[in-house]
């Protein structure tokens, strides 16, 4: 008798560190969100253009370009046509609510779960892994815990059938202490429950200490990038040191570009971005 198929978080899936399949190069939708919001590019293009221009085929998506259409089922279903019928991957949805899954107040709390629901549904249908949200209410360190534990802990349980993770990102507020996030997952404690490290996003807090302290719960890294040197390297963020602690941590799974420089358009950005990551991740492995 066949087993059934089980899916597992990539970081669950221990792989030998030069396994060449180990690591795979993403594209997050804001990166073109100068292109889309002067009608450059379209919501429906991204996913063709990440692959012709760039020779990326694992995509991640920002809510704010889908226009409300997240829960038609037509609409999405043509946004799956145009990737998985092309040989992509649907990786993650960034989700930039209103309501703060996090927020002080209960009700308020329940408008973001409720608020967030649609993006579970627009998510599964696409075949994404996860959802990215933000929890940045700030407050009280504990009570803030306890409100994203509540928050983030009833979206998850509402996504526990749909092999969609709710993901938190630093952004903002406590959730920029690698700590607070690490505190938060634990009192959250749902299996479908992760965070997203993003390589800019930690502020006043140390952005290698913190991806380190959150690659064990992410089920993709972003790998933020705003202005390069003449020699190519991202001024902000060391990618040798960066990827040389992915390649030697457990992580297997989606490095994800996000640029968000001024200085070149995000073509050539995301290009430079890309090329960097493969440097980086060649010499992490030497």
């Amino acid at each position: 008798m066949a087993l059934p198929a089980l899916s597992f978080a990539p970081t669950l899936l221990a792989k030998d560190k030069n396994d060449p399949n180990r690591f795979q190069i993403g594209i997050q939708e804001y990166t073109f969100n100068r292109w889309i919001g002067s009608g450059k590019l379209t919501h429906m293009d991204y996913p063709g253009l990440a692959k012709e221009k760039l020779g990326i085929t694992h995509i991640e998506y920002w809510n704010r370009p889908f226009g409300g259409k997240h829960t038609d089922k037509k609409y999405v279903g043509e946004l799956v046509k145009r990737t998985t019928g092309e040989g992509m991957k649907n990786v993650l949805i960034l989700v930039d609510a209103r309501n703060q899954l996090d927020a002080r107040d209960e009700a308020a709390r329940k408008r973001a779960v409720d608020e967030h629901k649609g993006w579970i549904d627009c998510a599964e249908q696409l075949g994404c892994d996860a959802i990215r949200v933000n929890c940045r209410s700030g407050g009280d360190r504990n009570q803030n815990i306890d409100n994203a534990a509540h928050g983030v802990g009833a979206l998850c349980d509402y996504a526990k059938d749909s092999g969609v993770k709710v993901v938190i990102e630093p952004h903002g507020g406590n959730s920029q202490d690698p700590d607070w996030l690490l505190a938060a997952m634990k009192k959250i404690d749902r299996p479908n429950a992760g965070l997203l490290p993003d390589f800019n996003n930690f502020g006043r807090y140390d952005r290698y200490d913190g991806v380190t302290k959150c690659l064990p719960h992410a089920p993709a890294v972003c790998a933020k990038a705003l202005k390069f040197d003449g020699k190519g390297n991202e001024t902000r963020t060391d990618y040798y040191r960066m990827l040389k602690l992915i390649y030697e941590s457990d992580y297997s799974g989606v490095i994800t570009i996000e640029f968000e420089g001024h200085d070149v358009d995000p073509i050539e950005g995301s290009l430079k971005t890309k090329a960097l990551i493969q440097k980086a991740l060649k010499a992490a492995a030497k």
